[in-house]
């Protein structure tokens, strides 16, 4: 028996002991865990079977070492060959162990530190071979020769010479058939034939086994046959073998041997009825040889063998069957997982998800711990799935499907989540696919689901609360809707206040700590920004968390409109910031800042103090857009507030610090254009000089306007040389213009080289009508030289020129002078015989002038020379008349003769008195009131029968004062400064220091005071009065005209500005011009006596002595001869018929100048020739020749005496001269 139980022991140790370790997988969760083997226990149990080892080694070694002396000691005995044996099983045996030690690593090292040896395994076989083989050979007759022989042969296997112990294993079934050890024997050998591929010569050995039915080995040999079979494709013998295995060891079998021999049975059966049987008959077939519990195993190896042939479709069929047949199989899982991967690999994504969710299902509905492996295989399952997915999706994330897929995925494995222990990492890996999804608001939901789970590890927690923070932000990224945005930026608030609340050390703490500091400036609780953010701009190690804080504390200054706060901070962060791009930027807002406050800073401003301090921000940041734009603003400034001249001032100030500006041309037209309104004509010329430069197409044009300012400026010889550099590059028809304006540009003084020079180039080029304009002055010049001869002819060909009638008019009259000339000079004194002749000859001069004046007049549409004509004319009627009424008559007649001739050529004097009155009628409204040559008394030929009328002067135009008002303020009153009035303050541009100035004759100061008034437009138009008032005292007459005219423009109808106008007109084209000017003046008649003796001279011109006399009235004695108008007053009272009054006048006034000639021949007039009081006026005409100072007026005088005294008859007549 003890025998028997060796061989068993024997037996066992031909299979290695394989150290089978049970692995849990570990829990842990999340996106795809790896599974990792728990090795607590196993370390324990190997622990404890290196420790049993060790005692048996050492047990052992004893048991050999005591054997081997026994063996020493007993050679020959009968017992030798039983102890030798003994002692091959002890090395055997140690075989064992060796290989034990040998599968350990380290174990070298532990046993030397026990002092224990170790033998090598083979080492121990080889020994035990050796005395096996001494048995063998020495003790043929061993009674249990069987079990050596089997014993060395399986040692000969174990240390690979196979042939021989192939043969041991043979020559024992051959020596020993009746041995209990054949069929381990033919199992044995059995196998060394399979594993050489020799399955024929296998399934014989296998075969034999057949007849041992109670052998242990016999269901071995049936097993192993069947895959001998299998291997020479043979398979439905074999399933017939392996059939009989499984039947004779019924699953309920006590020996877990039988058990495990079974169950490899049954998975060996599927091999071989998978490929040999329908997919859909395998379900009927196993189910049939299969208890439940096996079946679910036996489909899940059918599954893996289809798998492994790639026949992925039919899977499903027998795999269904199981589970719908047994829904609630702990066995399902498996079949689930088979199920998905086929299905998977079939790309039959629909069908997998089905799967998934009948797989998490079916796990669900386990309860207990016998759920658990279900729910773990579930979990590990959809994790894979969608693993897979999801690195699909990510590889090409066109592929929508696998983001559909993978979501489907997740959804299934979290609805079956444990709320009582919930799958954080599940969830978060859901949370992170929605997220790279871009559905944000799941992914929000998610994370924040996470990070309440507890028990979640501090890393995840973060990462939760990081994540949903994150997904809002994402979420505020795409939505415009306000509600939405304030709910989610509530929640955003809630979050971040919890992670800087629960992890400070965390890797977004401080980029949260800024979002929430961000949040409040959002929601404008700028205090509390402040108080967070304020932190980051001091000591934040996050460069750009720290550069937007200063963004933003900047902003929130900026919204409190605290422009102090934002330079004081810009300037410190710019000082400690390391950038230039940066330093540049905060330098820009510190500008911008400075900018803002200059704007606040200057609202309660007047408009030059805050013009001054944009201008002053201007200047200190000349090279930027802001310093431009408040350079700009100050232009703007000016113009906008009527400060014309400074707007300008500044345009061109502009215009120099940035010459490439677009508004820049613009700009210096507005400036222009202002100088030119204010009268500012230095800083015009300049500007329009400019503006020829920034305008090329309009070059000629803008220069020639800085010509005509410089002419009007009385910049004469300036004024010349820039016409003629504009004439040189002019064609023919603009030289015409400019020589007229460069003809006024020499004003008075034209006897000069330069005009002679002008003149010889017109008459070379034939300008007209320019170049008979010059023939005309030469022939003028002849004429005044009495060149009579040559001044005729040279009008005689001005006259034959192809030009206009009114051009040649002034040559025509230049010959009528001449003719006149003749006229006079013919005398009429005449022998009796050469009476008529000599008559005849004055008569055909007179008719030569005649005819000559009056082509004048109807060649010439210019009034001047149509009066000149006209006085003309009146100077040959005078002539002619008086030279028949006082024509000698020849001696050599007798005296009723000479008196009969006399009274015939009286007689035909007559009817030219009558025309001469027509032509001075039509003088008159030629010339209107205007002096002439012809009032003039040529006292050799005056007669002395006639009294002298008063002549119509009109004062000089220098004897009409300037008015000079007492206050700009109410200038329009009409309230003039007192002549005595004479303080010239240069700090004070008031009308009192204007005036004062301009009576103290210091013009250039006072030039300087109303330019300042220019500058503004309130007082523009009594600005530009004073300068051409000045001007006008400076005797120029072209810039007090301009001047006058600009005022005017501004205000049409202030009385004294129209007075200002006449008198330049005055000076300039004479009354006749003036006249207008001075009707519209006459309502400051008041305060102007000037005005006052125009209204008078007016009513006297049109006879109406009432009113005239009524104007003289209101004159004193001492301006009533400043004006030259005394002796008009008293006319004016002498022809309403106040005889009486009259002489009473005249005595006052002749008292109040006794030496005055006028005065004395009008008092002697009266008496004369209406009071008819003889020896009064023979009184006023001695009087006045003894102050008379003029010899032929003298002369005069004296005949006129002794006339009166002589004519007894005394009949006076009266020549109206002026009347």
């Amino acid at each position: 028996m003890s025998k028997h139980l060796l061989i068993i022991a024997l037996l066992c140790t031909t299979q290695f002991a394989a150290h089978f370790t049970h692995a849990a997988q570990e829990e842990a969760k999340g996106l795809l865990p790896e599974v990792k083997l728990n090795s607590e226990n196993e370390e324990v149990n190997t622990e404890k079977a290196f420790k049993s080892e060790v005692l048996i080694t050492k047990a052992e070694g004893k048991a050999i070492e005591s054997l081997k002396k026994i063996i020493a000691k007993k050679k020959g005995a009968p017992d030798e060959a039983d102890l030798n044996y003994r002692l091959a099983e002890l090395y055997m045996r140690r075989a064992k162990s060796g290989r034990f030690f040998d599968l350990n690593d380290g174990s070298t090292n532990k046993l030397d530190k026990l002092g224990v040896q170790s033998q090598k395994s083979i080492e121990s076989l080889k020994l035990a071979i050796e005395i096996y083989n001494k048995i063998e050979k020495q003790f043929p007759n061993y009674a249990q020769l069987d079990e050596v022989l089997f014993n060395n042969a399986l040692a000969h296997s174990q240390t690979k010479q196979i042939e021989r112990s192939k043969d041991l294993y043979n020559k024992l079934t051959h020596q020993f058939p009746k041995s209990m050890l054949i069929p381990d024997a033919l199992l044995e050998v059995g196998e060394l034939y399979y594993n050489q591929q020799n399955f024929t010569v296998a399934l014989e050995k296998f075969k034999a086994i057949e007849k041992y039915t109670k052998s242990k080995a016999y269901p071995y040999g049936l097993y192993k046959s069947a895959w001998a079979l299998y291997n020479l494709k043979r398979t439905d013998e074999g399933i017939v073998q392996l059939a009989q295995v499984i039947k004779i060891n019924p699953a309920d079998a006590a020996d877990e041997k039988k058990y495990n021999l079974r169950k490899e049975a049954l998975r060996d059966l599927t091999l071989f009825v998978g490929e040999n049987t329908p997919p859909d008959q395998l379900y009927g077939f196993f189910k049939k040889i299969c208890t439940e519990s096996e079946l679910g195993e036996v489909v899940f190896n059918l599954a893996s063998i289809y798998e492994s042939h790639s026949r992925f479709k039919e899977i499903s069929i027998f795999a269904n069957e199981y589970i719908n047949e047994y829904p609630s199989s702990e066995q399902s899982s498996k079949v689930y997982t088979k199920l998905i991967d086929a299905e998977e690999t079939l790309k039959n994504r629909p069908q997998v998800i089905a799967h998934l969710k009948k797989f998490g299902a079916h796990c669900a509905a386990l309860v207990g711990d016998s759920g658990k492996p279900c729910k773990d295989e579930f979990r590990k399952v959809s994790l894979e799935i969608s693993k897979k997915w999801w690195d699909i999706w990510l590889k090409n994330k066109s592929h929508a499907e696998f983001s559909k897929l993978t979501e489907q995925s997740f959804e299934i494995l979290l609805s079956q989540e444990d709320v009582a222990s919930p799958d954080s990492s599940s969830r978060y890996a859901y949370a992170e696919l929605l997220f790279q999804l871009g559905k944000f608001d799941q992914a929000q939901a998610n994370y924040s689901a996470v990070s309440n789970h507890k028990g979640i590890d501090k890393t995840r927690a973060h990462d939760s609360v990081y994540g949903a923070l994150f997904s809002i932000e994402k979420q505020l990224e795409k939505t415009k809707d306000e509600a939405q945005v304030a709910a989610l930026t509530a929640q955003q608030k809630d979050l971040a206040q919890r992670y800087v609340k629960e992890f400070p050390n965390g890797e977004h703490f401080e980029s949260l700590q800024f979002k929430l500091g961000f949040i409040a400036y959002q929601q404008k609780d700028y205090d509390k920004s402040l108080e967070i953010l304020m932190p980051f701009t001091a000591k934040s190690k996050n460069a750009q968390l720290k550069s937007k804080s200063e963004d933003i504390v900047l902003d929130i200054y900026n919204v409190k409109k605290d422009f102090k706060k934002i330079m004081a901070f810009s300037g410190q962060v710019e000082k400690s910031a390391t950038d230039e791009k940066r330093k540049k930027y905060l330098g820009q807002i510190n500008e911008e800042a400075n900018f803002a406050q200059v704007q606040v800073d200057s609202e309660s401003l007047k408009v030059d103090k805050k013009i001054q301090l944009l201008k002053d921000f201007a200047l200190a940041h000349k090279d930027s857009k802001l310093g431009q734009d408040s350079l700009w603003q100050c232009v703007s400034l000016a113009f906008a507030n009527g400060l014309d001249v400074m707007g300008a001032d500044l345009s061109l100030d502009y215009v120099k610090a940035y010459p490439s500006d677009k508004k820049n041309l613009d700009a210096v037209k507005d400036a222009a254009k202002s100088y030119v309104e204010a009268g500012q004509l230095k800083k015009a010329i300049s500007t329009f000089r400019e503006l020829a430069r920034l305008e090329p197409t309009k070059t000629l044009a803008h220069l020639e306007t800085s010509c005509d300012l410089l002419r009007v400026n009385s910049q004469l010889p300036e004024a010349r040389g820039c016409y003629k550099a504009l004439f040189e590059k002019a064609d023919k028809t603009k030289k015409v213009e400019l020589l007229t304006k460069m003809m006024k540009a020499f004003g008075d003084k034209k006897n000069t080289a330069e005009l002679e020079s002008i003149e010889n180039q017109i008459l070379r080029d034939n300008i007209e009508p320019y170049a008979t304009q010059v023939l005309i002055s030469k022939a003028k010049a002849l004429l005044v030289n009495k060149k009579y001869t040559e001044a005729f002819n040279l009008s005689m060909k001005i006259n034959s020129r192809p030009v206009d009638a009114d051009a040649r008019a002034e040559a025509r009259l230049i010959q009528a002078a001449v003719l006149e000339q003749e006229f006079i000079t013919q005398s009429v004194k005449a022998r009796e015989n050469k009476f008529s002749m000599v008559l005849a000859m004055k008569t055909e001069k007179f008719d030569k002038a005649f005819t000559a004046y009056s082509s004048t007049i109807k060649m010439s549409k210019t009034d001047s020379i149509q009066a000149e004509a006209l006085q003309g004319i009146d100077r040959l009627y005078a002539n002619f008349i008086e030279a028949l009424q006082t024509m000698p008559v020849p001696q050599s007649l007798t005296p009723a003769e000479r008196d009969g001739l006399k009274a015939e050529l009286a007689k035909m004097s007559v009817p030219f008195q009558e025309k001469r009155k027509d032509n001075l009628t039509k003088l008159r409204q030629v010339s209107k009131l205007s002096a002439s040559n012809s009032e003039l008394i040529n006292w050799a030929d005056y007669s002395i029968e006639k009294t002298v009328e008063p002549r119509l002067f009109f004062p000089a135009h220098n004897k009409l004062t300037h008015y000079l008002p007492s206050s700009l303020s109410d200038y329009k009153e009409y309230s003039r400064l007192p002549a005595s009035d004479k303080k010239c303050d240069l700090a004070k541009p008031v009308a009192s220091s204007i005036g004062g100035c301009i009576q103290m004759k210091k013009y250039a100061d006072a030039e300087k005071l109303a330019l300042k008034l220019t500058e503004t437009k309130e007082q523009r138009a009594i600005g530009l009065y004073y300068l051409s008032v000045i001007a006008d005292a400076n005797d120029e007459s072209d810039k007090a005209l301009w001047m006058i005219e600009k005022a005017q423009t501004l205000e049409p109808s202030v009385a004294f500005f129209h007075f200002q106008k006449g008198k330049v007109l005055y000076s300039v084209e004479g009354i006749n011009s003036a006249l207008p000017n001075f009707e519209k003046a006459f309502d400051i008649k008041k305060s102007s006596k000037e005005i006052t003796v125009m209204n008078a001279l007016k009513s006297f011109s049109d006879r109406d002595f009432i009113t005239a006399s009524a104007e003289f009235s209101q004159l004193n004695s001492e301006d009533l001869y400043n004006f030259n108008v005394a002796v008009l007053y008293v006319e004016s009272i002498l022809q309403k018929g106040e005889t009486a009054e009259a002489v009473s006048l005249v005595q006052r006034l002749v008292n109040a100048q006794p030496k005055n000639v006028d005065m004395l021949l009008e008092q002697a007039r009266i008496f004369e020739e209406f009071a008819m009081k003889k020896e009064d006026a023979i009184s006023s005409y001695n009087k006045a020749m003894g102050v008379a100072q003029n010899a032929d007026q003298k002369d005069w005088l004296k005949k006129k005496v002794e006339f009166l005294k002589t004519n007894k008859n005394g009949q006076i007549s009266a020549v109206s001269v002026g009347g």
